[in-house]
């Protein structure tokens, strides 16, 4: 091959790469003028003085993804929290960032669009979000014990996110700052651009899968969090609070999550839960999974996710205010021992 020829192909290549540089400078200056901005403060607070290790600030406001996130004085996503009233009908739901639903208006999230649609034929309907982001079934617990029970509940719904409920990775690491210890920083510069979060990370989690890189999943992580639903489940009784269980989809790949459903269906029938597969309603909607996504970078849920699993919630949570009448008086009712998404037994 003459010289004449490799000089060619380098300055091709050469101009090649410099046009794909040019090509990701114009991504990320797209990306950072288009996608919201969030505020540099965070709303959480890590902490020793609870086992959950991390909460959010209680009456604090922050911006995320040029929405406004706003918490009350319990310290969650909610319109303060009066004293029960006589004859309310109080909903409370546990959960994580896809019930927090920050990036998302208040009047989008699906606890309120639950709400609004509720009242209008029980006045008197209240549902309480206590839900954080980051959370695991061992945190969702927590709260009802340090919180929700405390709001005299008269329906409990946890909602719950397969994805990574059942992992215990993040609860450590709030436990290790809530500690004062430093958490590992990533050195790679590049994480933090915008085109990487958006798309070239993502082709690095690619390969990664091909070469059988990731982490395995710790099984550990999946038995505390199942035994603490299952302790969910006898402290409902205990209390003689109905409960259902709600199951929340990813915004990515909705087919390959059909087995991890599975395996929490199952474990719903073992515990005798009424689980609500939310699933399959997407899927059946043949919704774009990327209109259901914040943004490029976000893949949370946005306003219209929060629509469908609020439009599909909808009638479970009217037949049962129908079968308990929606009056707080009623205590005893409970859901069928291995029914799906079903009205409580009657």
């Amino acid at each position: 091959m003459s010289r004449q020829v490799l000089r060619i192909g380098a300055i091709n290549l050469a101009v090649l790469a410099l046009l794909a540089l040019a090509a990701l400078a114009a991504a990320e200056v797209w990306l950072r003028l288009t996608i919201p901005t969030s505020s540099a403060e965070s709303i959480y607070l890590y902490t020793l003085a609870t086992p959950r290790y991390k909460v959010m600030k209680p009456n604090a406001s922050m911006i995320a993804w040029g929405r406004e996130l706003r918490t009350n004085e319990l310290g969650f996503r909610d319109a303060p929290v009066p004293p029960k009233q006589p004859g309310e009908f109080r909903i409370i739901v546990l959960g994580d960032s896809f019930t927090v639903s920050a990036g998302v208006d208040d009047r989008e999230m699906w606890t309120r669009l639950l709400q609004e649609h509720l009242e209008k034929q029980y006045p008197r309907a209240r549902v309480v979000n206590l839900a954080v982001g980051g959370y695991n079934v061992l945190q969702y617990r927590m709260v009802l014990e340090e919180v929700g029970l405390h709001l005299k509940p008269d329906l409990l719904l946890v909602a719950l996110f397969p994805d990574n409920d059942f992992s215990l990775d993040t609860y450590w690491d709030n436990y290790r700052v809530a500690s004062g210890q430093e958490l590992e920083a990533d050195p790679a510069w590049y994480r933090e651009l915008y085109v990487w979060r958006a798309w070239l990370g993502r082709a690095e989690a690619r390969l990664r899968r091909v070469f059988h890189e990731d982490r395995k999943a710790d099984p550990s992580g999946w038995e505390e969090n199942a035994r603490a639903l299952q302790q969910i489940a006898e402290i409902a009784r205990r209390e003689k609070l109905p409960l259902a269980v709600a199951l929340l989809p990813h915004t990515w790949h909705f087919e390959r999550q059909r087995e991890l459903f599975a395996r929490v269906g199952e474990l719903c029938r073992r515990l005798e839960l009424g689980c609500i597969d939310l699933l399959e309603p997407f899927i059946a909607r043949r919704l774009e999974e990327a209109s259901l996504r914040l943004n490029a970078l976000d893949a949370h849920a946005n306003g219209r996710y929060n629509a469908v699993v609020a439009e599909e919630l909808r009638p479970f949570l009217s037949s049962v205010l129908a079968v308990l009448g929606g009056r707080s008086e009623v205590q005893n009712a409970s859901f069928p021992a291995s029914a799906p998404a079903g009205a409580p037994r009657q």
